[in-house]
């Protein structure tokens, strides 16, 4: 009896299959590696679509670009407008507005004869197009922050001192064109174009104003000059042009009954 037990047991473990995974250990090892595969394939997606998103740029209308590349510093290229590629994370690119822009500015100088005067320029710039590398280079993105306020005080200080106050404002268009010239002359070498220049305030200090309003009073009385004789009035002939419109009406002086 005990022999027939063992020779079935014998041919039980004979049938079995060999290699074949015994417990619960091979569906685990199963798993893993597939999830192994499925983080695989979200990191290459991953990848390629960020690839994909910023391997391409846009140029806007009235834009251009320029590209810092990692390993080669800035490319001497300037990109128009349109659609361009870049290699991602290697280049990165800057886009400058090239259209032309206004730029208020104030700078408080002195005249000739050392009066203080406040200069209000408007000035429309922009930047060499062909020129864009360099001014990043040197300049950076804000370009126009860093020069044209400099660049407006030291010429203003220049050109207003060869005035004095009253040429300041019987002359005003010839200090707006010596100051454009100026200005336009100084941007050049910093590759920045100045559309154009114009004064947009003039004025000088309350002490100076004030002086200009007692000068002008005392001018219009020192020409009327008035005395009291035998109970008339006489006047001189400036009270007739303001009367009358006119100093042919009456000889150079006229009796005003008191």
């Amino acid at each position: 009896m005990a022999d027939k037990l063992k020779e079935a047991m014998k041919r039980l473990s004979q049938n079995i299959p060999k290699g074949m995974p015994s417990g619960g250990s091979g569906g685990g090892a199963g798993a893993a590696a597939a999830a192994g595969k499925a983080v695989t394939a979200l990191v290459g997606a991953g990848a390629l679509s960020y690839g994909a998103f910023h391997s391409v740029y846009t140029v806007d209308g009235g834009h251009r670009a320029v590209v810092f590349n990692r390993l080669t510093g800035m490319k001497p290229t300037v990109y128009g407008e349109g659609l361009n590629f870049n290699i991602p994370w290697f280049e990165r690119p800057y886009i400058y507005d090239i259209r032309t822009r206004p730029c208020n500015l104030t700078t408080l100088t002195g005249s000739k004869d050392l009066q203080m005067v406040t200069l209000g320029v408007r000035v429309l710039h922009r930047p060499s197009a062909s020129k864009l590398v360099w001014i990043y280079q040197h300049l950076g993105m804000n370009y126009d922050e860093r020069i044209l306020p400099s660049l407006m005080n030291e010429c203003a200080k220049a050109i207003v001192a060869k005035y004095n106050a009253n040429e300041l404002l019987t002359k005003r268009e010839i200090v707006s064109a010596d100051i454009r010239r100026e200005l336009v002359a100084r941007a050049q070498i910093f590759n920045v174009h100045l559309e154009d220049v114009a004064i947009t305030h003039l004025s000088f200090s309350p002490e100076y104003a004030k002086a200009v309003e007692a000068k002008q009073v005392g001018t219009y009385w020192s020409g009327c000059l008035f005395f009291a004789k035998g109970g008339w009035l006489i006047g001189c002939s400036q009270i007739l042009f303001y009367l009358f419109g006119s100093h042919n009406l009456f000889p150079h002086l006229f009796l005003v009954k008191s």
